[in-house]
């Protein structure tokens, strides 16, 4: 008996109650993620803080330092007038999954291979107004890319497919259909800021004639849809990117593994 209480007693010591800090971490992000506490708002100042949580200064600060780490708060000067809220975002939550996939190995192919698998399928899945908003929003993002790239600037370019490709996840109507592929689109947009900054005035030509091409097959996508041909438009989506896949193939850029991203800078 005894030797069976020393070894429930040794087990004990081993469990690791939380620090304070951690559980106060804990109430501020529960109620910045249900939405109690909205992006661009202040947390209360700190002595408001510490009476409502009734802890020491450093431990209060612990735990907002670890909520700026986790980007859900930014502290401006001083800790003492209330920090600004962030809230979680796509954004936030791709470049800590790029670092994942960085340390995976993982390619460009790897990330256009995993959209073909929900693209085609949302497309197919319109259906009633669902068709018309979903051709209407896309048709809004190919002109501001259009525009973008008449001007040659690449980037704008970049940044205005990902709004195309979040939008089409959006238009399925499924929250979390939605998060996933504007996920994996960030994640690859991202990847091909890269490959543009690297040598963009050497690449212009080559560059201007594949996104003309990307234009192209969004506004044939756009005119189907806007016929209320989902599900031409749904195997259209299919062998468009299955030609975009042989393209990252044919070029090699699909061989190419993602790198983390520089300070302030794309992935």
């Amino acid at each position: 008996m005894a030797s069976g209480i020393e070894s429930m007693r040794a087990r004990s010591d081993d469990i690791q109650l939380p620090k304070l800090s951690h559980l106060v971490a804990a109430r501020l992000r529960e109620q910045i993620v249900n939405g109690n506490l909205k992006p661009g708002s202040l947390l209360l100042p700190e002595n408001k803080l510490l009476e409502m949580f009734n802890v020491s200064r450093p431990t209060l600060r612990e735990a907002l330092r670890i909520l700026e780490a986790e980007l859900l708060i930014k502290i401006g000067r001083g800790m003492r007038s209330g920090a600004t809220v962030l809230g979680p975002s796509i954004q936030k939550a791709a470049e800590y999954i790029s670092l994942v996939l960085v340390s995976e190995g993982v390619t460009m192919r790897d990330l256009h291979e995993a959209r073909m698998f929900f693209e085609p399928a949302i497309v197919r899945s319109l259906e009633g107004r669902a068709v018309e908003a979903a051709a209407a929003s896309l048709r809004s993002s190919v002109d501001a890319i259009k525009d973008a790239l008449q001007r040659r600037a690449y980037l704008e370019v970049v940044a205005g497919t990902n709004r195309f490709h979040e939008r089409l996840a959006g238009a399925s109507g499924n929250k979390t259909l939605a998060l996933l592929v504007g996920l994996l689109q960030t994640i690859s947009d991202d990847a091909y800021s890269v490959v543009i900054s690297a040598d963009p005035v050497s690449n212009d030509a080559a560059l201007f004639k594949n996104m003309t091409k990307t234009v192209a097959g969004y506004a044939a996508l756009c005119d189907l849809l806007e016929k209320g041909k989902t599900e031409e438009a749904a195997s259209f989506w299919h062998r468009y990117m299955e030609r975009a896949l042989e393209f990252l193939k044919r070029s090699k850029i699909g061989e190419r593994k993602l790198v983390q991203a520089p300070a302030g800078g794309a992935l």
